[in-house]
């Protein structure tokens, strides 16, 4: 479909008439070589359910694709009708409702509107911090008994994640829901994408999209966390749209506004996630700089864009100069030094990522990718492959939606971590480009085995996203992935404030007792050692010898230098001298006859108390005026012998322990006891 010209004739020729670059077929080889490669190596690493599930889809949707148009041409009528009478605005919002509208099912339903993850309990407390008028917090002098692994405790008292991610959780702290955010943030993405996928494309096209991407499994997911690539992702899209109306117009006016758009959602981005904001910018500069060539006037709004994006990535670098000391450097830095950052080093748990683990990343994403993104009925990267196989010369659009997830990949191998939550999260903010390229299938069909055949191809994409989602009883479809969720993580979706309120407690603190290895690795904390020090100590160390070091340390007051003298030296675990079994089965312990009573006392304790996570804990903790720990009921972790540190500071108060227990159906509950 041709675009109407805005008056002024300002705007650029449709897309059709710009260059094509031949590399549909290339991208769709070298997808399926990826898919392939881990079978050639390790064999199938599929789960066998998967297997079947793609095998029956593939027959169904086989059947259903070899339907002739003649057979579902009333069907075919009623959908062009109802099209016909719903404007387009219409549509992009019932699209963004149904993005809303799952997520929210998905937040709710699934995730009981609590956290999955320390990512997001970190996160939301530090919004709590900022709606309380602070960018931080003075450092605790018990840290060791109010630190998560992934907050900042050194200098001042903050998350470890860029303050975007914080900040837009802020209005879900205000409110006390933040389970709201990212569902409201999925649906502004849909609307964002189903606008810019009209301007690129066309009408159907943008329907499609916009429509594929509000039902992917991923989208809908992690739009139902409380995590920080739902905003990643609202904003590079934000910023693919504003490159939209900055290369189609000719007006100095509007191409000022698009970069300007494309340098406020960068900057805001980079807030968020930095990589994320890099791995966006270099696809869509390049694609300016081609766009830009032979016309010089397009480089002057390269200017505005660039103020644009200093003025967006502003709040990061007073942020990090408020907390630790300099613009320029993250609090990942300061909890876990330099290993943490991307390239090829050792990591901050002691492995060397090299050439060949970024490689193995790649493979491990592609293959999660292809299970997860949407849940469908078929491998859904040949999917894509399908639509590039069929495209063979790809349009500008195209090409940007290939190097913008070609540019994550890539991103993200090179980065020591592998995220996986219901999917490759690190890959999320390149959802919505996969969505494009899904959706572009009918048409590029359609331009090379006529309309027909694009007419089957739009079809068989809505039997497989009706598969992932109407269809109960599967395991690995969208329903079954929801199903298998809401009974995992339990521990962390208790509610403790409502455990507490029901007991009708006061003026107490509530210890929480958590697995052996992770109590060693407070105390390591406490004594001033970096998060990934204590991590390699605990998962190299004998758990008995190092709780006995840091005893001794602790009595001696000892801390920084001197505390690291005394426990580097634990010689590494020999595993040869046998091995006992311990309820924290990541606890490294010899034989019994090596093991102290008082070790002996804290691996009777986790039998006895079993785990409740602290982390949950923490956005309840009741803060003064000048920013420290006090109030009606504080809550603790328990660090066994330690605790003795906390008596004098919470003197008068009645004592608890909050233990969990199984509640019927894989669910949790908690309940008080006497400490």
């Amino acid at each position: 479909m041709a675009r109407r010209r805005s008056k002024g004739n300002e705007s650029r020729p449709p897309d059709q008439a710009a260059k094509d670059f031949p590399w549909g077929r290339l991208a769709a080889v070298l997808i399926v070589i990826l898919l392939l490669l881990p079978f050639g190596f390790v064999g199938n690493q599929y789960p066998p359910a998967v297997l079947r599930y793609w095998a029956a889809g593939a027959v169904l949707l086989a059947l259903v694709v070899v339907i002739p148009d003649g057979v579902v041409a009333p069907l075919t009528r009623l959908r062009q009708r109802t099209l016909g009478l719903l404007p387009e605005r219409g549509w992009a919002a019932i699209v963004a409702i149904l993005a809303f509208g799952l997520s929210l099912a998905i937040a709710v339903f699934v995730f009981k509107k609590s956290a999955n993850t320390p990512d997001e309990i970190a996160q939301y407390w530090h919004a709590r911090v900022l709606a309380s008028g602070r960018m931080s917090l003075p450092v605790d002098p018990n840290r060791e008994f109010f630190g998560l692994e992934t907050v900042v405790d050194v200098g001042r008292w903050y998350s470890q994640f860029p303050i975007g991610g914080p900040l837009s959780l802020v209005p879900g702290a205000v409110v006390r829901a933040p389970w709201l955010i990212n569902p409201a943030l999925a649906a502004v993405a849909a609307l964002i994408l189903f606008f810019f996928a009209r301007s690129a494309y066309n009408a159907e096209d943008a329907r499609r999209a916009a429509l594929i991407f509000a039902t992917l499994a991923m989208t809908v997911f992690m739009a139902g966390t409380w995590m920080n690539h739902v905003p990643t992702m609202a904003l590079a899209v934000a910023a693919v749209w504003g490159l939209s109306f900055w290369d189609r117009s000719n007006a100095s006016g509007s191409r000022m506004k698009g970069a300007a758009v494309i340098g406020i959602s960068l900057g805001l981005m980079a807030t968020i996630r930095p990589l994320d904001a890099v791995a966006v910018a270099v696809p869509v500069g390049i694609f300016q700089v081609v766009s830009a060539r032979g016309d010089s006037r397009r480089f002057d709004s390269l200017v505005v864009q660039v103020a644009a994006g200093l003025l967006g990535v502003a709040p990061l670098l007073v942020a990090n100069a408020a907390t630790t000391g300099s613009p320029l450097v993250f609090g990942y830095d300061v909890l876990w030094g330099p290993g943490h950052r991307v390239g090829f080093h050792t990591d901050p748990y002691g492995r060397a990522h090299t050439l060949a683990a970024a490689i193995q990343l790649l493979l491990s994403y592609f293959g999660e990718l292809n299970l997860y993104l949407g849940a469908w009925p078929v491998p859904i990267l040949l999917v894509v492959a399908a639509s590039l196989w069929f495209a063979r010369r790809l349009s500008r659009w195209d090409a940007l939606a290939v190097g913008l997830f070609a540019s994550q990949v890539t991103a993200y191998a090179l980065y020591w971590g592998e995220g996986s939550f219901l999917g490759p999260r690190f890959l999320y903010t390149a959802v919505p480009w996969l969505a494009i390229l899904l959706a572009r299938l009918p048409a590029h069909v359609a331009a090379t085995r006529g309309a027909e055949a694009g007419s089957r191809a739009a079809r068989g994409l809505v039997i497989a996203v009706l598969v992932a989602w109407l269809v109960p009883g599967v395991e690995l479809n969208a329903l079954g992935l929801a199903r298998q969720a809401t009974h995992a993580r339990t521990n962390l979706r208790v509610d403790y404030s409502a455990v507490v309120r029901n007991a009708g407690v006061h003026n107490a603190v509530i210890v929480l007792h958590e697995p052996f290895t992770t109590r060693l690795a407070r105390r390591l904390w406490g004594v001033g050692a970096l998060r990934s020090d204590a991590a390699q100590l605990v998962a190299t160390r004998d758990a008995c010898i190092l709780h006995d070091s840091l005893t001794v340390v602790e009595r001696e007051g000892r801390r920084g230098a001197a505390a690291a003298r005394a426990i580097i030296g634990i010689p590494p675990f020999d595993a040869s001298r046998g091995r006992e079994a311990t309820a924290d089965p990541r606890a490294l312990v010899l034989s019994r006859e090596f093991i102290s009573s008082s070790c002996a006392e804290e691996l009777a304790a986790d039998r006895r108390l079993g785990f409740a996570p602290f982390g949950p804990a923490l956005p309840l903790e009741p803060l003064t005026a000048d920013g420290r720990v006090d109030g009606d009921v504080i809550y603790v972790a328990d660090l066994g012998v330690h605790n003795t540190a906390l008596q004098q500071r919470f003197a008068g108060r009645r004592w608890y322990r909050l233990v969990l227990q199984p509640d019927g159906d894989d669910r949790l509950t908690g309940r008080l006891i006497d400490y």
